[in-house]
């Protein structure tokens, strides 16, 4: 199967590229066929037609030569019958006369003078009757005397005609053309008849030019049709099948003719002052032959092209094949091996491209988790969960985050509960905080739904005397952003600077701890922890600042952080030079501080606790009875964050169940009726349900489509489109891919 897909892509890919070689070559090959074969036959017709028409011009121009020699002749006083037979004396006159004519006349081999009536001719070789003219001198073989004689009484008009002769000693036949003027000119009544005898070689030699190196047939005939000269080179048509040819009366110009089972190429020009016809006759199938040379060593070099073409074209699809295949089988291995035939769609493209795009959906995936991950960091961070400066540190250089020196405090914003702050302003005031440049320093926000606080890790590296008027600075920034977006001022808790992030959840419990000073007396502004942690009882007294961090340590459910305040208050207490009975009033203070923090928290004291708290008689018997206290109170605060965000959970979930089919639920919707930032709801809903939010939505939505498949007849389109889908070809890929079979046929499977 794999081999055969492989096949079809590797013979598309094949195909397209003899494609692109092929269609150029071929309208390569016409042209030069086109120019070789056909443009060549043209062009050999027109200069053989040129040729003709140059040699009818030519036997005009000889024809009219001899016809004003008959004129000359017929008004030549010596050549009058009366005084040719006047004596012998003029007789000899007129041959010498008629030499004088014959002399002018190169073409006319013989120049004769015959008087009607008479038995005997004059010509230049002197005065010879017509027998022995006929029988001797030029030995007639196609007419005796009397023929002869009869075709010169005769003559009115000018008369062409070819005779055969045989040559003397000699068994060798030859045609002479018998060119007849009767004298005198234009008469009706004449008395005799000039004769130029001409060698029909002499006509065919100003012929023969025509043909050139081509084989063929040049025919010259008299306005009857009769056959005057002709001349041919290897050509099976002969004067009779040429006579019959000619017969059809073309007309001028080129023709292509057949006769019997031949073609030939006819160039015909008539003369319109003989009325004789020129023709030209070649054997069509010659000018391929002529060009065979040609052809062959265009057909090499086309054959080699077209070789040389195929191993390209072969080449290059395998060059683009190979790493095409490469990747296919990449993808195969990474997603187990190659599926079963029934499963295969499509060649190793489609397998890559919806690979590709099922990639680049877990990249948008990851893109959209990148956030979340970066605020799990933060919110793990500002609780004390991260404590190896190792594990902070590599996470900070693979998200790229760094911070300036080593110093680092928390400013936590809180919004009054009368406030309200839109998904989109809270969504810009995040994203400007994610990483926000302060003086000499840089923030990170973070959502914090449970505290109703935006809280904002800033790291400085200002030196320890400066710290403070940095605080201040970034503080006010931060404050103006939170007003620019949201249009209200809130309120701003600020902690102490911590050493490092290690001891970053310490400034974020003291910057609640500011915050919630200021509920218990004026709202707004910014707090600093220092400053609500200097209302001291006298150095006496234990450090309220430590129980401040204790008490809100407690609240946030850190057991860490709180033990840690209540030993630091312990010791401070050891340290103490004071009375028995002040030492006790620190102890009742203290244990005042848990009953007042159990008071907020609505949690009672276990039996055990209060024996603890009213019976100890050391320091180590009140550490141990409160920190089962810290205990008691951190797991009632965490199992009532668990609550509460189940309690959220499930609201999500119910209205997501009730609003999941319309088209426009979307994220900052859900997020803005629930009063969260969008990127804090994705990591609530993840964290609540182990699935994104478009991975439960679409979830519903499938399985909605699932149950309409199976208990409704609505068609398809309508099914994915009343479920919240408008892209429904997506839809459609998407429940393939994740059930492996389509709509159509999960209905038909589950029909049944």
């Amino acid at each position: 199967m794999r081999n055969r897909k492989r096949s079809r892509l590797y013979n598309q890919i094949l195909l397209s590229h003899v494609l692109i070689f092929a269609i150029p070559f071929i309208v390569l090959s016409a042209v030069v066929y086109y120019n070789a074969v056909v443009r060549f036959k043209s062009e050999i017709e027109s200069s053989n037609l040129y040729k003709l028409n140059q040699v009818k011009n030519t036997f005009d121009l000889l024809a009219r030569g001899l016809d004003n020699t008959a004129s000359r002749i017929s008004i030549d006083t010596k050549l009058t019958p009366f005084m040719v037979k006047s004596g012998i004396y003029k007789e000899i006159e007129a041959i010498e006369e008629l030499g004088k004519y014959k002399a002018n006349n190169a073409i006319v081999e013989e120049l004769a003078l015959y008087y009607h009536g008479d038995g005997q001719l004059y010509s230049s070789a002197g005065m010879i009757s017509l027998d022995t003219f006929t029988s001797r001198m030029y030995r007639f073989t196609d007419m005796d005397a009397a023929s002869w004689s009869k075709q010169l009484n005769e003559v009115t008009m000018p008369t062409i005609r070819r005779a055969e002769t045989q040559v003397t000693g000699s068994d060798r036949k030859q045609n002479v053309l018998t060119y007849m003027f009767p004298i005198p000119r234009n008469s009706q009544s004449p008395y005799a008849t000039v004769v130029f005898l001409i060698n029909e070689s002499t006509m065919t030699d100003l012929v023969g030019p025509i043909l050139g190196d081509f084989n063929g047939s040049v025919y010259v005939t008299d306005e009857n049709g009769r056959m005057i000269a002709s001349r041919s080179r290897e050509n099976k048509l002969t004067e009779s099948d040429a006579v019959a040819l000619l017969s059809r009366d073309y007309g001028e110009g080129i023709h292509g003719v057949s006769y019997g089972s031949d073609n030939y190429s006819l160039m015909a020009a008539k003369s319109g002052m003989t009325g004789w016809s020129y023709a030209a006759v070649m054997p069509t199938s010659q000018f391929l032959g002529r060009v065979l040379e040609m052809r062959t060593f265009i057909l090499i070099v086309c054959s080699s092209v077209v070789a040389f073409g195929i191993a390209t074209a072969i080449l290059l699809s395998t060059r683009q094949y190979r790493p095409i295949r490469r990747i296919a089988d990449h993808v195969r291995l990474m997603q187990g091996g190659l599926p079963a035939d029934g499963e295969r769609r499509g060649d190793e493209l489609d397998l890559i491209r919806d690979t590709v795009h099922a990639t680049r959906e877990l990249m948008e995936q990851l893109d959209h988790q990148r956030p979340i991950v970066r605020e799990q960091f933060f919110v793990k961070l500002l609780m004390g969960a991260l404590k190896d400066p190792e594990e902070i540190g590599s996470f900070m250089a693979k998200e790229n985050l760094s911070f300036p020196g080593e110093a680092c405090f928390v400013a936590a914003l809180a919004i009054d509960g009368s406030d309200y702050v839109s998904t989109q302003n809270r969504e810009e005031l995040l994203r400007l905080l994610s990483a926000v440049s302060l003086p000499e320093s840089i923030g990170y926000g973070v959502e914090l739904i449970p505290n109703s606080a935006i809280v904002v890790l800033v790291g400085t590296s200002a030196a320890p005397d400066r710290i403070r008027d940095v605080q201040e600075q970034s503080v006010r920034e931060i404050v103006q952003l939170f007003e620019r977006c949201c249009g209200i001022s809130p309120t701003v808790g600020v902690g102490n600077p911590s050493p490092d992030l290690v001891h970053a959840s310490r400034s974020y419990i003291e910057a609640s701890a500011a915050i919630e000073h200021s509920y218990r007396g004026r709202k707004g502004g910014i707090i600093f922890f220092d400053e609500i942690s200097q209302q001291t009882e006298g150095d006496e007294w234990y450090s309220i600042e430590e129980q401040i961090r204790l008490v809100q340590s407690m609240k946030q459910g850190n057991k860490e952080a709180a033990e840690a305040a209540l030993s630091a208050l312990l010791n401070d207490m050891r340290g103490k030079e004071v009375s028995l009975f002040y030492l006790k009033c620190m102890c009742f203070d203290l244990i005042n501080t848990f009953l007042r923090t159990m008071n907020e928290l609505q949690l009672n004291v276990q039996p055990e606790h209060r024996r603890s708290l009213t019976e100890f008689t050391t320091p180590e018997q009140l550490a141990a009875a409160m920190r089962g206290l810290i205990d008691d109170i951190c797991d009632h605060v965490n199992a009532h964050k668990e609550s509460r965000n189940s309690a959220l959970g499930r609201d999500i979930l119910h209205y997501v169940g009730e609003h999941f089919r319309q088209y426009d639920l979307n994220l900052e919707k859900i997020a803005d009726h629930f009063q969260m930032s969008i990127s804090y709801f994705s990591r609530f809903m993840k964290d609540q349900t182990g699935y994104t939010f478009t991975e439960y939505v679409t979830w519903l939505r499938m399985e909605e489509v699932k149950r309409q498949l199976t208990q409704t007849d609505l068609p398809i389109k309508d099914i994915v489109a009343s479920v919240g889908y408008a892209d429904v070809p997506n839809f459609m890929r998407k429940f393939k891919n994740s059930e492996g079979i389509t709509l159509g046929q999960y209905r038909k499977l589950h029909s049944q």
